[in-house]
């Protein structure tokens, strides 16, 4: 078995200094790196027939990984518009698919939305957010997709990373994406027909909960709280129904945005549990909607007759 020295360097690369006698021999090897290089030297016990074995290695300069994570740096800090994409350093399926489609530089890149990117076989998540970083520090980003509704969740995910801390007013009139809500409380408030940061407003926090859930709720007042605005103040009413207040006040106190489940001690559990189960989400929908055929004949002749007292209600209020 003899033992030799070989050094490992980005500049020198391979190079086998000869046998090893003693300690001194590897510190000459490491002399051969000056200050500016980065390097290993690895001692290594070769045998006939056998694969070498590494019985010392001894680094100078920055690890391999670091080395990595430094360039990696560089590119993202000397990126432009103009930066060829066979110099990020990509996976050689992605950048195969990237050349073979005439995308040469990080301009040609931000052409395509994210969409494409993910429906190709051979691009993941990993090049994904590499890319994203990259066009962001470029001062470029993805195109945001063709679908109105995807375009809308896109240019929400945008301003909620934006976002982190509290800015200017926004107007009556913009769109809610520009909030940055939440994806399940922009579906809800969509699906809803709200389309502005006044459509939004209107509504109170109990009102947002029968819509959405509680965690939406709170994200989306907190949201709001950013750009200086809030959801509508409850109306001041007890809780515990018209047990402790005449009948006629508390249903005053209802409107067409009041949730169902809201309206219990109204019409019972089991007429609110059968109106959930078939979609009914406000007191609204219960005036303009045909009833469930599941609602027992006691049942129904109670939602009736709410649905009567609430209709006068509205109509004295708005008279």
């Amino acid at each position: 078995m003899e033992r030799w020295i070989l050094l490992v360097s980005a500049e020198l690369a391979y190079q086998v200094l000869g046998p090893y006698t003693s300690e001194l021999d590897r510190l000459h090897a490491l002399g051969k790196l000056n200050g500016s290089q980065s390097g290993n030297v690895l001692v290594l016990d070769v045998e006939r027939g056998k694969y070498p074995v590494i019985r010392c290695v001894t680094t100078r300069g920055l690890s391999g990984r670091q080395h990595t994570r430094n360039e990696s740096s560089e590119r993202l800090a000397t990126a432009s518009p103009d930066t060829r994409i066979d110099e990020l350093h990509l996976k050689p399926k992605a950048l195969r698919i990237f050349l073979d489609n005439g995308l040469k530089t990080l301009r040609d890149l931000a052409v395509l939305p994210e969409a494409k990117l993910w429906a190709q076989h051979g691009i993941g998540q990993v090049t994904v957010e590499k890319l994203r970083s990259i066009l962001h520090s470029a001062g470029l980003r993805f195109a945001p997709p063709s679908d109105p509704v995807a375009r809308l969740h896109w240019e929400n995910r945008q301003r909620r990373a934006e976002i982190r801390k509290p800015a200017a007013a926004v107007p009556d009139d913009a769109g809610i994406s520009a909030l940055g809500l939440l994806p399940a409380a922009l579906t809800a408030v969509t699906r809803r027909g709200l389309k502005t940061i006044s459509d939004l407003v209107g509504y109170t926090p109990l009102e947002l909960s029968g819509i959405m859930s509680r965690r939406a709720v709170r994200d989306t007042i907190e949201r709001l709280a950013l750009f200086g605005r809030s959801l509508r103040p409850e109306s001041p009413r007890r809780l515990n129904g018209f047990g402790l207040i005449e009948r006629s006040e508390y249903l005053n106190s209802l409107s067409v945005r009041t949730p169902v489940k809201e309206l219990r001690q109204l019409l019972g559990k089991r007429a609110t549990s059968a109106l959930r189960a078939a979609g009914f989400v406000a007191a609204g929908d219960i005036l303009s909607r045909s009833l469930p055929e599941k609602l027992s004949e006691r049942d129904r002749a109670r939602v009736d007759r709410f649905a009567l007292e609430l209709r006068a209600s509205l109509e004295t209020r708005r008279a």
